[in-house]
Order: C-alpha cells, then sequence, then structure tokens
C-alpha cells in the first residue's frame, strides 16, 4: 500500500483533497517500532505528526523512585505526540510499543504548510487534543481524589460498549494506567466480581450491574 494510500484511511485526513493527499505523502514515511523498544524519551526530539498505523503504543512517566505510570495507550488511526507538532519537539513523557508497529511520520514542515494553506485542517488535530485534554484531566482526578475500587470503575465505565469491556491491553498495563500493583487489581476485580458488578472471561469483561458500577465510580463501593 501506497503511502498516500495510508494518509488517506486516516480519519485525521479524511477530508483532504487528492492533490493535498499528494502533496502531502512527499513529506511522510513509514518506521517500524519493535515491541519493547522506547519510540521517543523525555531526552530525545519528537517533533512532527506521528500517526500510528497498526499496533500498539504507550505514552508513560517514570518518577524518580522508578515507578511506571502510564498515561495513554494508542491504537491504529491515533496520532500522538500531538504537544510537539507545532514546539520544539521536546516530548514530556516517554513512548514505547506494547507490540510490533509501524507509524507514520510526517515531516513538521510539510504539515505546517499544508494548515497554511487550508486552516480547517487544524480542526480535526484541536477535537482530538481537546479529548485527550480531558482524558488527562480525567486521569488527574482520579489518581489524586479517588481510592482503587473508584478508579477501577470509572476506567471500565469510560471503556464500556454495550455493557461489555473488550480488554485490548495486559491487565499488568491496566494496572499502570490506573497507578496500582498488578496484585492490589486483581484484589479489586476478585472484589467487583463477588459483589455482582462485573463478570470476567479472559480479556471480556461484562458489566452486571452498571447502577451500582456508576455509584462505585463516585466513591461508594467496596468499603
Amino acid at each position: 500500500m501506497s503511502i498516500e494510500t495510508e494518509i488517506s484511511e486516516l480519519a485525521i485526513f479524511s477530508k483532504l483533497q487528492k492533490e493535498q493527499l499528494k502533496r502531502l505523502s512527499t513529506h511522510a514515511v513509514v518506521n517500524k517500532i519493535p515491541k519493547k523498544s522506547v519510540f521517543f524519551s523525555e531526552e530525545k526530539s519528537a517533533k512532527g505528526l506521528h500517526v500510528l498505523l497498526s499496533g500498539k503504543v504507550k505514552l508513560f512517566k517514570i518518577s524518580e523512585e522508578g515507578k511506571e505510570q502510564t498515561i495513554f495507550v494508542f491504537g491504529p488511526g491515533e496520532p500522538f505526540c500531538l504537544c510537539s507538532v507545532f514546539s520544539d519537539g521536546v516530548l514530556p513523557a516517554n513512548i514505547s510499543a506494547l507490540e510490533d508497529s509501524t507509524v507514520l511520520y510526517i515531516n513538521p514542515h510539510g504539515y505546517e504548510k499544508l494548515v497554511q494553506e487550508d486552516p480547517t485542517i487544524l480542526m480535526q488535530m484541536m477535537r482530538v487534543m481537546s479529548r485527550r485534554l480531558k482524558e488527562a484531566m480525567d486521569m488527574i482526578d482520579s489518581l489524586a481524589l479517588k481510592q482503587v475500587p473508584s478508579r477501577l470503575a470509572a476506567y471500565f465505565l469510560s471503556r464500556e460498549s454495550n455493557g461489555i469491556i473488550n480488554m485490548d491491553i495486559s491487565y499488568r498495563e491496566l494496572s499502570k494506567i490506573i497507578g496500582i500493583t498488578p496484585e492490589a487489581l486483581s484484589r479489586t476485580m476478585k472484589k467487583m466480581t463477588a459483589s455482582g458488578l462485573i463478570y470476567v472471561t479472559g480479556n471480556e469483561i461484562k458489566i452486571i450491574n452498571i447502577e451500582e458500577l456508576n455509584r462505585c465510580s463516585e466513591g461508594g463501593c467496596l468499603r
């Protein structure tokens, strides 16, 4: 598949005209990221636009004590490193691959030129950044103010579809997202199951009592 075709199939560029896609493709390359490798770090510049084509990558921070906090997990079609697109390229976190991945990289000069020609292209970028900002604020609120069961309940509610959560990340990675140990996650999920809130089958979690799970997300469960 050509780079131009790859770009045209991405939601963030879905409204570009053929000539725009052609010009943008001349400033783009596809990079491969092996599983577990660090793609960007806080010490390495990430200037430019990056969009995940396949695989899965995570954005994370490491504390002075060595504790890892996962901030976001990105799947195919999602742009990342957005804060460095029009800045000096310094990334305030690290990016690593959870599985073998491919990333579309667009040179910042080519992208900026296209935006200058058609400012409406920025609208989709702004929508993504607004959603990410809200998710980041929700995470800060959860980590700072909520107990473990409430954090987990809030995470499940944010990911459920028709009462089902399909876990596309490992439970170990989930524990890093909500800021607890894998052991604490296991204990909390067992309590939720015993309390009739959820039912777990492999990587699928079924919400049994969504009203109670909502109450739990606000701090009213598993005391």
